[in-house]
């Protein structure tokens, strides 16, 4: 997509997109019209940089939900979510119905668990979570 099309993008269709809201689909439509990013996108394509479509990532993971409940030893919330979605997995912060995975850190708070319960959701530690990553 260029960027022009972007700005016309509507916020329905934005919301449908895989871990995008309504609040953040909001934001995207109101950041495109405003006309000082519009001048900031032009002098980035004035010094060469082009947006690129982006492609689809594929993995091991692709397609799996993950949410973290609790603290991780090994790493940080954000270090294990950079790694899952760089295997094709989607972070997830809620459990939802869609969520496949509930990685159960220390300390962890009961509502997610009751909540995995609730829904199915199979629960793993973070030793799980890291041979899943590293297999």
């Amino acid at each position: 997509r260029t960027l022009q099309a972007l700005t016309i993008a509507e916020i329905d269709q934005l919301s449908a997109v895989e871990g995008i809201g309504e609040v953040v689909a909001e934001s995207v439509v109101e950041w495109f019209a405003e006309p000082s990013n519009h001048q900031m996108l032009q002098k980035f394509e004035s010094f060469g940089v082009q947006a690129q479509e982006v492609k689809e990532i594929g993995g091991k993971l692709s397609g799996l939900h993950f949410v973290i409940t609790g603290s991780l030893q090994r790493m940080s919330r954000d270090q294990a979510a950079e790694q899952i979605r760089a295997l094709g997995g989607n972070f997830q912060s809620s459990i939802g119905k869609d969520t496949d995975f509930l990685i159960v850190g220390d300390n962890v708070g009961a509502s997610k668990l009751k909540k995995a319960d609730k829904l199915g959701t199979k629960q793993i530690s973070e030793d799980e979570m890291l041979k899943m990553l590293h297999e």
